[in-house]
């Protein structure tokens, strides 16, 4: 009889404490909590739209060291794009397959902009420094205070215009050793064609930081802001096809006019990922050069 009693009481311990175990799920220890899927979208699309904004407000003068430009740790890199059946967003041109350099922009509280030019979605790459693991490290080869007309230049978009090959830079390699250089220039020839880009590749080292800061202080000391063309172009190097999963993608962008376009090429890498999300953000940018870019998550405005 006692050995029954025991045992009935054993089975009514075990089953209290059944009862205490908490029902969440905790993640197993081999899960990538941080892949962002249908079922944390939201959480991970408010991350970045937070995260954006950080990065935007940022205004370090390098990363750390002269070796390490503000680029690769803050700011937002964009790249406006058309969405297409014919082809994914996130993949190099043709004309930047042949050329080795892909086109973006660069956005932050230092060297704003009011306009995208030519589209009205596009794509996010990381800073260097900040992407998630995993992913590929894109090299930023060169950069302009504007438009620098790039698909007219050779080395990647980097070297001479064909409209002026002799005084078009880069900027080293003409003279144009700082910002006030350049403004001189700019105010000689007020022609984008005439203009030299800044060398902010690997191979500059220590020079590579204050060449970046020479191209945003030139930006602003000109004033570049309400024109088509007045935005900081920087020239990354191009990186294979087909490869969105190893791309430093932070998120879809679009600005007012443009959320189909986004949605589409959201919908374009759940597919090509095999189901992974990438949220869409609604870029503002500022209207006047006291305002300030703003970056809203928007559930209503997600298809996956």
């Amino acid at each position: 009889m006692r050995k029954y009693l025991a045992l009935i009481l054993m089975v009514f311990l075990s089953a209290c404490q059944m009862r205490e175990t908490p029902d969440t799920e905790q993640p197993s220890a081999g899960e990538n909590i941080g892949m962002t899927v249908a079922s944390n979208a939201p959480r991970n699309g408010a991350i970045a739209a937070t995260d954006l904004t950080r990065q935007y407000n940022d205004t370090r003068g390098n990363c750390g060291t002269d070796s390490k430009p503000a680029f690769l740790c803050r700011g937002v890199m964009l790249r406006a794009t058309s969405a297409s059946d014919a082809y994914s967003s996130w993949n190099p041109s043709p004309a930047s397959v042949k050329s080795g350099g892909v086109s973006f922009s660069y956005l932050s509280k230092d060297s704003k902009f009011t306009k995208v030019y030519g589209y009205k979605n596009g794509l996010i790459f990381y800073p260097v420094l900040n992407r998630p693991s995993g992913t590929r490290q894109v090299e930023v080869l060169c950069a302009f205070p504007m438009d620098g007309g790039t698909n007219n230049r050779t080395a990647a978009g980097c070297g001479p215009h064909r409209l002026d090959t002799t005084g078009s830079g880069p900027c080293l390699t003409v003279g144009i050793r700082n910002s006030a250089l350049w403004v001189a220039r700019w105010n000689q020839y007020k022609m984008g064609y005439n203009m030299c880009g800044f060398d902010v590749s690997d191979a500059m080292n220590s020079q590579a930081g204050p060449s970046f800061r020479h191209t945003m202080n030139a930006h602003n000391e000109v004033g570049f802001f309400a024109g088509v063309h007045d935005y900081v172009e920087i020239i990354l190097k191009t990186w294979p096809q087909d490869i969105p999963k190893e791309l430093p993608l932070q998120a879809f962008f679009y600005v007012e006019g443009g959320l189909s376009g986004a949605q589409h090429d959201q919908r374009d890498y759940f597919n090509k990922t095999g189901g992974s999300v990438m949220p869409i953000i609604k870029l503002t940018l500022p209207t006047t050069p006291a305002a300030d870019a703003q970056f809203t998550y928007n559930p209503a405005d997600q298809v996956k």
